[in-house]
C-alpha cells in the first residue's frame, strides 16, 4: 500500500493525529501517510456524505480513530477497491448499546451526553476531553493535546448523532477484505469487552487490544499501533 490515511474521531481535528501519523512515517517510509478531518456528516444525508468524503481520499489504507473508524468500515463497505485495508482504533461496531450489542455505551449515558452538549457545548467539550484520555497516567496531559476541528456545535450535534445511530455490525461481519481492530484496555467510552465481540464478529479480522491504554490511543500509544499496523499490512495479500 502506498497510501494510509488518517481519520479523527467526532469533533477532533486531524492534528490530533499526529503522533500515530509521526510514528507511520518513520515505521513505514516508503508510504505516503495522509491526515484528512472529518466533514459535516447528518443521518439524513449520510450516503452523500459518505460519497462525498470518499471522493476526497486517496485510495489505500484507511485508518480511523472512533469515529472515523466507523466511518472507514463504512467507506470499505461502499468502496472496497478504493480503501481495500482498513484499521479501526478504540472504535466499536455500536457505539451505544443495543439489546443484542451490550459492550458500549449505556443509552441513558449517551442520551445525557447528546443534551447536554445540545445545552452547553463547550462545557461539554472540556468534559468529552476528559474522558478521552480517562484511564491513562497521564490523561490530563493528554487531554490538553486534543486539538479540535472546525465544525460548528450544530455540526458537531449531527455528527453525535450520527455516532449514536451508526451500527457496523453487518459491515464488519462480511468486509471484502480483513481489517485490524485496535482497542485501549483503560478506555472509558469503548469497553474492553468490545473486542471479544469484535472478534465473534469475523475472526479472520484482527483485534489488538492495549491493556493500559485508553480512547487517546493514537496520542498514547503511537509507536504500539504503528508496530501493529505495520505487522498486520505485511501479513496481508491483495
Amino acid at each position: 500500500m502506498k497510501n494510509i490515511t488518517l481519520l479523527p474521531g467526532w469533533a477532533l481535528a486531524p492534528e490530533s493525529l499526529q503522533p500515530l501519523g509521526d510514528a507511520l512515517q518513520q515505521r513505514l517510509p516508503g508510504v505516503a501517510v495522509a491526515t484528512q478531518p472529518l466533514p459535516a456528516i447528518q443521518l439524513s444525508s449520510l450516503e452523500t456524505d459518505l460519497s462525498s468524503l470518499a471522493q476526497q481520499l486517496r485510495p489505500g489504507v484507511l485508518v480511523g480513530w472512533s469515529l472515523g473508524g466507523m466511518l472507514a468500515v463504512q467507506l470499505h463497505r461502499r468502496f472496497p477497491e478504493h480503501f481495500p485495508r482498513v484499521v479501526t482504533l478504540a472504535s466499536n461496531a455500536c457505539f451505544v448499546e443495543r439489546r443484542d450489542w451490550t459492550s458500549a455505551m449505556a443509552t441513558d449515558t449517551f442520551k445525557r451526553f447528546y443534551q447536554d452538549y445540545r445545552e452547553h457545548p463547550e462545557k461539554t467539550l472540556k468534559r468529552f476531553a476528559l474522558l478521552v484520555c480517562q484511564g491513562s497516567p497521564q490523561a490530563r496531559l493528554l487531554s490538553r493535546s486534543l486539538v479540535w476541528d472546525a465544525l460548528t456545535p450544530e455540526q458537531r450535534q449531527h455528527g453525535l448523532a450520527v455516532l449514536g445511530m451508526l451500527d457496523n455490525r453487518v459491515a464488519l461481519r462480511s468486509p471484502v477484505q480483513p481489517m485490524l481492530h485496535c482497542l485501549g484496555g483503560q478506555d472509558a467510552l469503548v469497553p474492553a469487552a468490545a473486542a471479544q465481540a469484535l472478534n465473534a464478529l469475523h475472526g479472520a479480522s484482527r483485534v489488538r487490544v492495549h491493556a493500559q491504554a485508553s480512547h487517546a490511543l493514537p496520542l498514547e500509544q503511537p509507536d504500539w499501533l504503528a508496530d501493529e499496523i505495520d505487522s498486520w499490512l505485511e501479513q496481508q495479500h491483495d
